[in-house]
């Protein structure tokens, strides 16, 4: 994992290891990529798929501007 945020630079933002699927579980992940975004109000919002720079900014964007 750790030599995966390092060739893709994205040591910006917490990384979480689900070593016993407990993650996944909680947050209906059957299958990766999978993206939780956490709201100011702490809900979450699971997509599940690739999102491309493009994507991964508009669902940026859309959290930011509520």
């Amino acid at each position: 994992m750790q030599a995966f945020i390092d060739r893709h630079g994205v040591g910006d933002f917490a990384h979480l290891v689900d070593a016993d699927g407990s993650l996944w579980e909680r947050f209906g992940i059957v299958t990766q990529p999978a993206w939780v975004f956490v709201n100011d109000d702490g809900t979450t919002e699971t997509l599940v798929g690739i999102l491309g720079e493009d994507g991964l900014r508009a669902e940026i964007d859309a959290l930011v501007s509520r």
